[in-house]
């Protein structure tokens, strides 16, 4: 279920301090001060989700638990480890792997273990709707479309967690956003909700929420 983001060959990529949104939220213009990993990748690490999928109407057809865990698979790309991540049922899937950046703000991912480069997927930022990456998408030659991401200073309380938020957007041609997937998370719970938007297919100027992946609890070694 995940979508692809912004290849990046290296972590070069300068990152910014800032936090996230949620229920109930506060501007503090900085960053949670914190010495915990934003995600605790450690093999063993395991984390349960509660899922749900959405109608247009905001309806739930569907529910169901959703463990991931941190397998003892690694694969080092430019210097930098990724550890494996089981999550059959949720977004991640099966096959891919994780890594935080060395400047403890920002998460990055494989697909597989034979891609060449990866990809920013979350980043703190200095300020709201603050553009930390973005891409082209050419496979649609006459409509070619964005996809980027950005980074929000406002801090947000979901579940209890204090958590940043990073909203990855697909706009076409015409300037209308497609799609829109919106992480939340919270420095040593690592990620704490997960939101997918998609077009209402009886009004596409219209995105609704169509799944959903929410923290219940986490067993961190």
């Amino acid at each position: 279920m995940k979508n692809l983001t912004f290849p990046l060959l290296l972590f070069g990529i300068v990152l910014f301090f800032g936090c996230a949104k949620n229920i109930s939220n506060s501007n503090n213009n900085g960053f949670i001060s914190t010495t915990s990993s934003l995600w605790p990748l450690k093999a063993g690490n395991a984390f349960l989700y509660q899922d749900s999928v959405f109608d247009a109407n905001n309806n739930v057809i569907e529910s169901f638990s959703d463990s991931a865990y941190i397998t003892n698979q690694t694969v080092n790309i430019n210097g930098s480890a990724f550890y494996g991540i089981n999550d059959s049922l949720g977004w991640f899937g099966t096959g891919s792997y994780v890594t935080v950046g060395s400047s403890n703000t920002s998460l990055y991912m494989l697909d597989s273990a034979n891609a060449s480069s990866a990809y920013i997927f979350f980043a703190e930022a200095p300020g709201d709707s603050y553009l930390i990456a973005s891409s082209k998408d050419f496979s649609n030659p006459n409509c070619i479309s964005t996809d980027a991401l950005y980074g929000f200073a406002t801090t947000y309380t979901i579940k209890g967690y204090t958590c940043y938020k990073s909203v990855e957007t697909i706009t076409d041609c015409n300037n209308a956003v497609t799609y829109a997937l919106v992480y939340y998370v919270s420095p040593g719970a690592g990620i704490v909700r997960i939101e997918e938007y998609s077009q209402n297919p009886s009004n596409t100027s219209q995105l609704y929420l169509d799944y959903s992946q929410t923290l219940v609890s986490e067993k961190i070694n």
